[in-house]
């Protein structure tokens, strides 16, 4: 499978509040072998939030996106899935 994942992915790229701990980008793109058979298979990635002063933005929730597509780009073969998980996340 094809995976592509986007952080933040409601603001402009360059206006992004989180990041790729690995590399310092929004988006992750990777290949995820499966096969019948085989063990299930686990990938972490690890993001941050940038530096408060880096963004005048503080209150829109940060939207992550996740999409798999079957290797060939056949139309019709895309796998897709919208779920929404929110947590508000705050200094008490």
């Amino acid at each position: 499978l094809h995976a592509e994942l986007q952080l933040d992915r409601l603001k402009p790229k360059l206006s992004r509040r989180v990041l790729l701990l690995q590399g310092h980008q929004p988006s992750w793109h990777g290949v995820l072998d499966v096969a019948p058979g085989t063990p299930p298979l686990c990938h972490n990635l690890t993001a941050y939030l940038r530096d408060e002063a880096d963004f005048k933005d503080k209150l829109s929730p940060v939207a992550l996106s996740l999409s798999l597509a079957l290797p060939g780009g056949s139309p019709g073969l895309v796998l897709y899935g919208d779920t929404q998980v929110q947590a508000q996340v705050g200094d008490t």
